[in-house]
């Protein structure tokens, strides 16, 4: 794996340049990730979901360094996990050119451990701030990730990306087509995350009540950060300038432009049900109003009112009206555009090409990205129902856009591959038992991922101090008053009503701590985006003494000497409930 000349000729000096570029994109995907959550999630824990993704990078990369690349990529005599020969990059003192090849060609060994690197720290930060959003804590989420890179993603790489691993394409034995990821990185991101958010249990409904994202606009600018990135990043893994490259380009921006189309025009359909102007509309609100009768009951009156769909939470920590696919402004009877879920399809449209890149890109073949836009976007929108089934409150839906996402984007290639990249092809040209192939390699990806999540979380949550939630007493008293509203006969609307929480009055600390959010829980109050509180202080002497007393005509005060009542006093910051007086 070493050549000892030290000149490049031109085709080794044109691929080194576009790998270089390719690999200069993908920080881009990074920050953007970290917009994208960010701009997601409520001010109060914003710029923990922004900053996650850069402190666990060093992290990440060190580990990556030391013995990461090694696990992953070295030759071993199993075909389950690499050697140390790569450990510290200590194979590259004897040559400066030395090579890592494969069958899709031959690349600097620095520059291949530098974009996989970056695709390592890409998989945790797709992964981490999502997971444990608006509940979890870091400090535990940090220990994970120790365990997380060395026996979760360690391993799945070296079974799909390492010529010697069990479902690699170069051991031609269970070849899985992954040209640049579906499992290894959305696969692995999406099903850590779903064990992540099950074991970590739902948020607290009483912080979802008029739950406002903090940052559209972060959202827009995130996801265009990313789909520069992408580029890079499927176009990166062909590991040479080729005729191929610039079609792979193409290919990923058409999907996810299609991605982007079809989710927005789903949302946008099922935006309000049912539409003013239908026959039975009158029927159907009268229907939906009766049903919802009680809760509105607890609710202000003027969300009773203005809609014909009380906000219920439900046992995932979400609204209820959502789970229906009702409309998300209540009060409004029309179908509306959403740029969240714009910008959702797009990036559901960038995971799900990962898995075909090269495979099905070719010069006569380009309505084959079109597919992938198509059925991911349908299939993704679809699946972000799943949690509202299995009370799992997975906050950012990273495992509908990004675990389901991945899994039919590698069903899709095992049936639209050409021969390609040392392929055989799919069921398009024949070759039928390569989706019996790629539905092995995802089902036993997906099930390892989340066992293996769920066994080192369970421990960790076990060990003093490592407690995975901030309010570590939360799960066990919901399970507590569920045990005690079935046996006193009361609905689940009932039992998860923020009004009638019997502990709305008596809180704990860790659950004021968690209400309050994790950017005060672990930044000590440094937010996304703070703001002044101006509050309008109404003071007598701020009037004359003729227009109090037409103000106040049937008052017996006597507004005379007032000019001087209020100047001791000032405003307190945010979150202050009472004047100050000034010593």
């Amino acid at each position: 794996m070493s050549d000892d000349t030290d000149i490049l000729d031109l085709r080794s000096g044109l691929n080194s340049l576009y790998m270089i570029y390719c690999t200069s994109l993908l920080p881009l995907v990074i920050i953007g990730i970290a917009f994208f959550y960010s701009g997601l999630t409520q001010r109060r824990s914003s710029l923990t979901m922004f900053a996650i993704p850069f402190l666990i990078s060093p992290l990440i990369f060190i580990d990556w360094f030391i013995w990461g690349y090694s696990l992953c990529y070295a030759k071993a005599s199993n075909k389950f996990i690499g050697s140390m020969e790569f450990v510290v990059l200590r194979h590259l003192k004897d040559s400066l050119l030395t090579v890592y090849a494969n069958t899709r060609g031959e690349i600097f060994a620095l520059n291949h451990f530098l974009f996989n690197g970056l695709f390592k720290v890409i998989c945790a930060a797709l992964t981490f701030p999502g997971c444990i959003a608006e509940r979890g804590r870091m400090l535990p989420m940090l220990v994970f990730l120790f365990f997380w890179s060395c026996m979760i993603y360690n391993p799945v790489t070296y079974w799909f990306w390492n010529p010697n691993g069990w479902l690699s394409v170069d051991l031609n034995k269970l070849p899985v087509l992954d040209f640049a990821g579906g499992n290894c990185i959305h696969i692995v991101s999406g099903f850590t995350s779903l064990a992540y958010s099950y074991i970590l249990g739902p948020r607290n409904p009483k912080i979802l009540y008029n739950y406002r994202n903090i940052n559209t606009g972060h959202i827009i600018f995130g996801t265009f950060l990313v789909m520069c990135g992408w580029v890079g990043f499927v176009g990166g893994c062909d590991f040479k300038f080729s005729p191929y490259s610039l079609f792979i380009f193409v290919n990923t921006i058409l999907c996810a432009c299609v991605g982007g189309i079809v989710w927005m025009s789903i949302d946008y359909y099922y935006s309000s049900i049912p539409l003013e102007g239908t026959q039975d509309s009158d029927n159907q609100d009268e229907q939906q109003q009766n049903r919802h009768v009680d809760s509105s009951a607890r609710l202000s009156p003027l969300t009773s009112h203005l809609s014909n769909v009380a906000p219920v939470i439900s046992e995932t920590g979400v609204l209820l009206n959502q789970h229906l696919r009702e409309t998300k402004s209540n009060f409004v009877e029309r179908r509306k555009f959403s740029m969240i879920s714009f910008s959702s399809g797009i990036m559901t449209g960038l995971v799900v090409i990962t898995p075909g890149g090269g495979y099905v890109s070719s010069p006569n073949e380009f309505w084959k990205s079109i597919v992938y836009g198509v059925v991911g976007a349908i299939c993704c929108n679809l699946s972000t129902r799943l949690k509202y089934f299995f009370h799992i409150d997975d906050a950012l839906d990273i495992f509908a856009i990004h675990g389901v996402a991945g899994f039919v984007g590698s069903i899709l290639t095992g049936i639209f591959a050409n021969k390609q990249f040392n392929s055989d092809g799919g069921w398009v040209v024949g070759h039928w038992k390569q989706v019996g192939y790629q539905l092995l390699g995802s089902v036993v990806t997906a099930s390892y991922v989340f066992i293996m999540t769920y066994f080192f979380l369970y421990i960790i949550d076990l060990v003093p101090g490592l407690h995975l939630r901030i309010d570590k007493t939360f799960n066990r008293r919901m399970k507590e008053e569920k045990m005690k509203a079935k046996a006193e006969g009361k609905d689940e609307e009932s039992k998860m009503s923020t009004a009638d929480h019997p502990h709305a009055d008596d809180m704990s600390f860790l659950e004021a701590a968690e209400l309050m959010g994790t950017d005060c829980y672990e930044f000590n109050g440094e937010y996304m985006m703070d703001f002044v509180e101006f509050i309008k202080v109404l003071r007598p002497q701020d009037y004359e003494e003729d227009q109090l007393e037409e103000l106040y005509p049937n008052t017996d005060t006597q507004f005379e000497n007032i000019h001087g009542l209020g100047s001791d006093y000032e405003m307190q910051h945010e979150g202050g409930t009472h004047l100050t007086k000034r010593e």
